[in-house]
Parts: structure tokens; sequence; C-alpha cells
């Protein structure tokens, strides 16, 4: 019978039923004719179907049990090199070709890993004796030709298996690397163009065009090809992938996740792909889809740092904070400096190592993994005159960074300063339109390298350079490595913490944010601005300050509006204290990720193990900006988190009429409520430890005609204070930033 299965199963395998496949394979395991051939077809099945934890044990049980075939480790090796184990990918290849002189895929690969490239090219020598008219072997060939600068030749290689193969997407895209590379893309579009014209139903060619596109900064163009492409070879799994990675980076979510989840199924051993899936149900805040889809990913390749880097992103961001740091410890090794940033991300909200100390650590730690870079020749201007301000940012328009600097850098005397924006990603919104309209010149520069973004800075005489993105999502500090300006400041932006930097020179801060004592904590000088460190604009659509909804309800309503990622085990327990202790109390989180029902129960979860009363806990999902800010109509007191507290969530409260109760720590994301409650007279609400915190939070909830009187004020005093004070806060803007010029670099 097991011998019937085995059969079966190479009927199905012939067929291309391969899922098919696997049943009759796991029969014929015992067989003891064919039980070592059916191990052997059914981890070329699971390899097939991306399957690669399953494969691997039978491919090298196979291995040991047919020691004269070279497939078993040719295939582990290639689950090596897609798991990043280059070494071992390198000696399984060798042993292939050990086994089988003539496995032309095994030259072919140990041709593509080999670093010397005499002996690459040997290789593939051999291997075209063996058959010179394999496409992969033509195309291995092209590749070494563009890696040696002899880019024509490439470009002839990839134009003969295209001419055979007018749908091999991987020709395609060394065709237009190697076209751009020989005659511009402007030719190499013309050379393609005359092509498609003799071939028109040949989808290579529109896919080509994409990759010059693609290259020459046009990734609408490149979008518009790869669709066409597409309709003409709707099965080709490689211009599947190319079209999904493309609606990705459109931003075309849904579509883009669709057309993923369809390349995926037709190369399930593409790790890039299932890593783009991860990121894109990210942005779609689906965190507990993302991480499914990553252990998954991590199942098959192995602890690829890439995938751990966004695992240790998503656990953050679903308020796991353990479990994010230790991903991000494990993507340490082999991750490079991607992963030290990755960690960076993620510690300042680990409730015990996220201290200020910790975080300099970190920062100095990417500080010295970074290579050296040339530094840009700055022209060091005379002191005093018209200041030239660069802001590097990918937030200039709704966004945190535009709320809280945009009526601060308005209110400069334009006069005494002329800005450039450097905008990192492009937006279109009332606040981006203002920043436009403040800035003598506007450059969109996202697409670039940093040392392009920092000759760009260097060529306009940029004076001072404000970056303000950090080590968060889109940020380019390592710009400031270039030195492109003579000063470099530090200002909002993922502003949790120094940067490390010799690059940054300042950090613009506050009393309340860097009291005296706290330069240990910092590699950059302190430039504190006598007021607070941010001015806050409020949005023009915010509702009028409701009234005091404990008034009807005969109790109060507590509310957390702040992302998951703040939510740590020490908030959650000083959340069920003060529930506890006030028995008719309710609390209110709304978060975008909470839209997603599967992380809204895994939340209710992890609240319900930290002692709160789920019966009395509302999640709810996000909502419309202009929404949310009514939303605080229904909150009298916002609990703000910790040890990452409030940053532009506890403007908002303050400006809806909501107090906000805070704790502080000692780095700076952990002061930054305690700088805005100080700002318009609430200091007394930000206390120093959690005791004080759940304390405080029970006396203020049981005083509701206080609570009333307080709400009931709250607009005008914040309106009158010096955190939404524009003239003001630029006054002390303007000075200390022609005092950072006056002094210098460091």
């Amino acid at each position: 019978m097991s011998a019937l299965a085995y059969h079966a199963g190479l009927e199905a395998l012939r067929a291309g039923r391969t899922e098919a496949a696997l049943g009759p394979l796991t029969a014929a395991l015992d067989d003891p004719v064919q039980g070592a051939w059916a191990r052997l077809n059914l981890g070329l099945a699971l390899h097939a179907l991306g399957r690669l934890a399953e494969a691997e044990p039978h491919l090298r049980a196979a291995m040991t049990a047919l020691p004269e075939q070279a497939e078993p480790a040719f295939r582990l090796g290639t689950i090596s090199g897609l798991r990043g184990e280059t070494a071992d990918a390198l000696a399984l290849f060798r042993i292939a070709l050990a086994r089988d002189p003539r496995h032309v895929p095994a030259h072919a690969a140990l041709a593509g890993l080999v670093d010397d490239p005499v002996e690459a090219r040997a290789l593939l020598t051999a291997a075209r004796r063996i058959d010179a008219e394999e496409p992969e072997l033509v195309l291995a060939v092209a590749r070494l030709d563009l890696a040696e600068g002899q880019a024509e030749a490439a470009a002839m290689g990839a134009a003969m298996v295209l001419a055979a193969s007018p749908g091999h997407a991987a020709a395609a895209r060394l065709f237009a690397e190697a076209g751009i590379a020989a005659w511009g893309a402007e030719v190499a579009l013309a050379e393609i163009g005359a092509s498609a014209e003799a071939e028109p139903f040949a989808a290579g060619w529109p896919l080509a065009a994409a990759c010059v596109h693609e290259a020459d900064g046009r990734p609408g163009a490149a979008l518009a090809e790869l669709r066409t492409a597409q309709l003409l070879a709707p099965a080709s799994p490689e211009i599947l992938a190319a079209l999904a990675h493309a609606l990705a980076d459109a931003g075309l979510t849904t579509e883009a996740e669709v057309t993923l989840r369809a390349a995926i199924t037709a190369r399930p051993a593409d790790l890039d792909l299932r890593n783009r899936l991860a990121t894109v149900l990210w942005k779609a805040n689906r965190l507990s889809a993302m991480l499914d889809i990553l252990a998954a990913a991590i199942a098959d390749f192995g602890p690829h740092p890439t995938l751990l880097q966004n695992q240790a992103l998503a656990f953050n961001t679903i308020g796991e904070q353990e479990a994010a740091l230790a991903a991000a410890d494990a993507s340490l090794v082999g991750g490079g400096v991607a992963a030290l940033v990755n960690r960076m991300a993620v510690l300042p909200y680990h409730p015990v190592a996220g201290t200020a100390a910790n975080l300099r650590a970190a920062a100095e730690a990417i500080s010295a993994a970074l290579p050296p870079v040339a530094r840009v020749a700055t022209r060091h201007r005379p002191r005093g005159g018209r200041l030239r301000l660069g802001l590097l940012s990918g937030g200039l328009g709704q966004h945190p960074v535009g709320w809280l600097t945009l009526a601060g850098l308005e209110a400069l005397p334009e006069r005494e300063f002329e800005l450039t924006a450097y905008s990192l990603k492009p937006r279109a919104d009332p606040l981006a339109a203002r920043f436009r309209a403040r800035c003598a010149r506007w450059r969109e520069v996202g697409a670039l390298e940093d040392a392009a973004i920092a000759a760009q800075i260097a060529e306009d005489g940029i004076d001072i350079l404000i970056e303000l993105g950090g080590y968060g999502e889109g940020g380019r500090p390592f710009v400031l490595q270039h030195r492109p300006a003579p000063v470099q400041v530090k200002w909002v932006g993922a502003q949790f913490s120094t940067l490390g930097l010799d690059g940054c020179d300042w950090m613009l801060t506050d009393r309340w944010e860097t009291p005296p004592g706290f330069e240990p904590h910092y590699t950059e000088r302190l430039l504190r601005l006598p007021d607070g460190y941010v001015c806050y604009l409020p949005p023009p659509y915010a509702p009028p300050v409701a009234a005091s909804p404990a008034l009807d309800h005969g109790a109060v309503t507590f509310g957390c509006f702040n992302n998951l990622a703040k939510l740590t085990v020490p908030v959650l327990a000083a959340w069920a204290r003060i529930l506890t202790a006030l028995p008719k109390a309710r609390l209110v989180l709304r978060t975008h990720s909470l839209s997603e029902p599967e992380t809204r129960a895994r939340t209710g979860a992890r609240l319900a193990a930290g002692g709160l009363p789920m019966a009395r806990v509302a999640l709810e999902g996000g909502m419309p900006h202009r929404d949310l800010m009514a939303a605080y109509g229904g909150i009298d007191i916002a609990l703000d988190p910790f040890p990452y507290t409030g940053g532009l969530t506890v403007c908002e409260a303050l400006w809806m009429g909501v107090p906000v109760l805070a704790r502080a720590g000692d780095s700076f994301c952990a002061r930054h409520a305690l700088s805005h409650l100080s700002n318009v007279g609430l200091a007394d609400w930000a206390v120093a430890d959690a005791e004080e915190y759940v304390t405080q939070a029970i006396v203020r909830a049981r005083d509701l005609p206080a609570l009333a009187a307080l709400r009931a004020g709250m607009r005008e005093r914040v309106a009158a204070s010096p955190l939404t004070d524009a003239p003001r806060f630029a006054r002390g803007l303007a000075a200390a930033l022609r005092w950072a010029w006056e002094e210098g670099a460091r």
C-alpha cells in the first residue's frame, strides 16, 4: 500500500497538485524500498509550498539516505540562504556539486554567494559548458558583468533571456538596471519601447519599463506599467510580486494586501513578500494579523533579523513590551545598525529597561556601529544677519510634529529666519500648506540617500539644521553624520532621548524635560527654552468643551487615548487599583489598533489579567481627528501612561477641558506630560511615583465640583498659557537658535 501511495504522490506532483501530494508521500515514508525517495519528494513539495521548517527535516533525512543525490543538499542550501546563513548555504551547495558536478542550479547558486568574482565566473563558465542555454546562468553572468562595471554586456545578456522568454521578470529587472547604467534612463526606455512594439504581448517589456521608472523616481509610471504587465501575464509569480510591492509603496493598502497574499501563494518561499505583507498590515493597524504572518515566516525562514525587527515593533505597538524587547534583542544577531535602531525604538516603552541611562547607552551603541562617512564641506557665514534654518522631517503636516511646531515656526520673524523644508514624506493637508507657505524653499528628499540629502542641505547654505524625525518611523537622523550644516539641532519627532550621534550638537528642551543635573543623559548640549519645548496648535475644528460627564453619571469616566505601546504592566496595575477603589468609575481606551477585533480581544485579556474590571472598561477603535477631539467630551480625567508619557495627547486633552494625571520619570519621553502640565499651571497633576498616581486619581475623582470647575475654565487657561502662545514661544525659540548659532557646533 505504501508503494501505491508513493506513486500517487508522484502523480500529484507531476500534475502540479503539490498540496495533494503531501498525504500520499507521508503515507509512503515507511516503505522499505521507496521511503527515502518519498522523504525527498515530500521535502521538495513542502519546500515548493514555502513550508521550509517542515521541509528541512525530510530533506536532511533524504540527504543521509540518498548519499549520491545532490538535490537534498541543494534545497537545504537554498533554505540556509533564505535564512541569511551564508556559511551553511555555501557548504551545502559545495556538497551538492561534489555529489553531482553537473548540477547546474548549484553552480549558479554558489556563484551568487562566493566573495571572489574570479571563482564566481569560473563556476558559471563550468555550468555553461553543461547547459549554455540555461537562462539563469546567462542572467548570473550578466549580473557579474554589471557588478564589474560591464553594464552594456550585462544589458545584452538580459536581453538574450528576454528574447527567449519575454515574461522573465528577473531578466527584465536586470535589463532595466544595466540599461540605465549603460545608456541612461531615457535611452533604456526607448530600447524597451522598441522591443515592446515588436512584441506587444510580452509582459517582460512593461516590467522592464516599470523598473526604469522606479529607479528614475517615477513610482506612478512604474505602477501603471506593472498593471499592464500583470494583465499580459496574470499567472507570472514574479510580476505579481513586483506589483504587490509597488501597490504597498503607493499606500494602496487593501489592494496591496490582496495582491501580496496572491503573490505569496505563488511564491511561498519568498521572504520579502511575507515581510512586506506584515508591514502592510502594520500600516492598516492590524497588528494581530501582522504577528500571525511574522510567526509563520519565522517558523519557515528562521530568526531572520528583519522578521524579528518587525515582530518587535508589532509586539510593542500591541502593548507587549517584554516580548518586544526580547525580539529586538534577538534581532541583534546579524541585524547590524538596523537592529540597534529597532531596539532603540522599543526600549523607551519598557517599564524597567526604558531609563534615561539605558537609552543613552543604546543610542551610543548605534553611533559606535555606524561606518564613517564623508562630511560635507559647509560654508560658515559670518555671525549675525538672517539665519537659514533647515527642517528635516516626514511630519511637516497633520502629524504630531506639525501640531507641536508649526505655530512657533510661523511666528519666527521672517526678517531674521529663512526656512527651508527637507520633506521625507509628501503631505497634502492644511498644515502642510501652511508649512509650505512659511518656507522659502521646499525639497522633497525622501527618495534620496542620506549623503544626497546632506549635499542638498549644504548646497542650500543652511546655517542650522533641525532634525524632526529621530529614530521613529521614517526618520533620517544619520543625515546629521554628514555634517551638512554648521549647527545641528534635535527637536520633536521621536524625541524620546538622546540621539547619541556626534553629528547632533544641541537638543531643544526645557527646564521640566531636562532639569539641571540631567546633562549626563544626553550626548547633545541642552538648549533650554524659557517655557515649554513645544508650542501646541489647537485644531480649528475642535468643538467647544463639553460639560463634565460625571455630573450626569454620578461618577468619573477616566480615559486614555494613547497607543497601546504605552500601556505597561505597572500602568495596568495602577488603573486596576483606581477602579477597585472607585466602584462606579469607568475607563475608556481609544486607539486605532483596537479597531482590529483580534487585537481588541487580546488587549481585553491582558487588561483582565492585570486586574481591571472589564465590565467597566470600554475598548474603542480609532476615528477621524475631528471626532477624536469631540470624544474627550465623554472623559472626566485622562490617565496618562508611563514610562512613555503622552505628548500631543496631553495637549489635546487639556484643550478639550480634560485634566491629565501623569507620572514623571527620568527619560525625555517620561517627562512630556510634566512639561505640558507645568506650562499651563497644572504641575501638581504630575506625580513622582505609582503610589501617588493612584492616590491622586482617587482623591480628584471624588471631588466632582472641583473637576467641573477646572473643566469649565480649562480652555481659557490653556489659551492664555505659554503652551499655545506662538509669539511668546517664537521669541524664546529665536533667542535659543541665535545663541546656538553664536556658540556654534561643539
